[in-house]
């Protein structure tokens, strides 16, 4: 008989007493049940202890949580709980989603197949997600097709690096990659952008465009807020930011260009750099984020975006 691979699912909570119990039953609901859940919790000062505290005694053997002294921030939690993580699969979780009873059993059927064809590379798998609203109300069925992500399934690493569309509660990764984004850059404010785009760099993966997780959105989510994704106004005063800019993309990812022997990889990412830093002409660095697919694959945006370009003074 094969032995079932274990999952190790890693939980950084704070403050999040409100959905936190609906997204653990989801997780304990899930057709694939070899897995274990790791909690580390932030300094709580809500009721998210007692309800760690009722899983760990319904579920003794499959979940377990610690408590930070001090709050250190939620880049900083997944870091340490990926640190003392050694399962053969990890997955990221938010203490607000919900997730589709298939999403694990789906996931690591993926990521096996995609290990077979590239063995002991860096692996990771990621899915579409459905939006709700705080209640649970289907604010949109495609995250994918709400932000206009349209990512290829071969490397595509210029949609990695600008637009994304690798969100962590939707990962899944394997041991070696792990191991790739181990430490963090003490930069970084956004933990997936930085697995997705070392393991686009350096490894393989795999996009199930099937959404897998109801992700929850409100006024307190720590990147997406409801006010932020479902704004629809457009400004062209001369003080606007471009997509990205305000973002530290700009001081850690050149750590990664010392490790690129791939010349079409450097040159993708040197053309990205430019755009952060604002380092050439501006329609130099416009016809590159075209050319590399570096903004969305979408004609509207792509002239909202020349526009915002040309009518800004720094940028």
């Amino acid at each position: 008989m094969v032995k079932t691979p274990d999952v190790a699912i890693l939980l950084a909570t704070y403050n999040g007493e409100k959905y936190l119990e609906q997204q653990l039953e989801s997780i304990f609901a899930q057709t694939y049940e070899s897995f274990k859940v790791y909690v580390s919790d932030d300094n709580s000062t809500d009721a998210t202890l007692n309800i760690l505290k009722k899983f760990q005694r319904q579920y003794p053997d499959n979940f377990f949580f610690s408590v930070n002294q001090k709050n250190i921030g939620f880049v900083k939690n997944f870091e340490q709980l990926l640190q003392g993580c050694q399962s053969t699969y990890i997955v990221f979780s938010d203490q607000d989603d919900f997730w589709e009873k298939d999403k694990l059993r789906i996931e690591v059927d993926m990521i096996q197949k995609l290990e077979a064809a590239n063995k002991n590379k860096p692996c990771l798998v990621h899915s579409d997600l459905s939006m709700i609203d705080a209640n649970g109300k289907i604010l949109s069925t495609s995250y994918f097709d709400y932000r206009n992500y349209h990512i290829k399934e071969k490397k595509d690493l210029g949609h990695i690096l600008g637009p994304s569309g690798i969100m962590g509660n939707t990962l899944l990764i394997n041991r070696a990659l792990r191991a790739l984004v181990l430490p963090f850059p003490k930069e970084l404010d956004v933990h997936d952008y930085w697995i997705g785009v070392n393991c686009e760099l350096f490894g393989h993966r795999k996009t199930v465009f099937q959404p897998l997780v109801q992700y929850r959105i409100h006024s307190t989510n720590s990147s997406n807020s409801q006010q932020k994704l479902t704004s629809k106004k457009i400004s062209f005063r001369r003080d606007i930011k471009l997509p990205n800019l305000e973002t530290n993309r700009k001081y850690f990812l050149p750590q990664l260009k010392n490790k690129l022997d791939n010349q079409n990889d450097i040159q993708i990412l040197n053309a990205y750099l430019d755009y952060l830093l604002f380092k050439k002409n501006r329609l130099i660095i416009y016809f590159n984020l075209l050319r590399y697919s570096l903004v969305k694959r979408d004609i509207l945006f792509r002239v909202k975006l020349f526009l915002k370009i040309v009518m800004t003074n720094r940028y």
